[in-house]
């Protein structure tokens, strides 16, 4: 699923209204999403809780770099898979 707005606060009453449709996805493309801020994150780990109550895993396409440090500062970036040309290497967040 292509993800087009920012996941932030002001933006999260629009995306839990589509929460449906996006937790039956099981990939989240975030190549056009400029921003991710804690609020964001907090709807991808509910995401990511969501399939793996069905033993899947939500797998992050073309993250922005704001969601690298937010991932490692509340330790939830193994809750997603990280397609190998996403790696954190390559954002500078190791």
């Amino acid at each position: 699923m292509k993800l087009t707005r920012p996941l932030t606060r002001e933006q999260l009453p629009a995306w839990w209204a589509e929460r449906d449709t996006l937790f039956a996805a099981s990939t989240a493309d975030l190549s056009t999403v400029e921003r991710i801020d804690s609020v964001g994150l907090a709807l991808l780990v509910q995401w990511s809780q969501a399939l793996a109550a069905r033993n899947q895993r939500l797998t992050l396409c073309s993250p922005p770099d704001s969601f690298y440090p937010l991932a490692d500062l509340y330790g939830v970036g193994s809750l997603f898979e990280l397609p190998e040309t996403d790696s954190r290497s390559q954002h500078g967040s190791e």
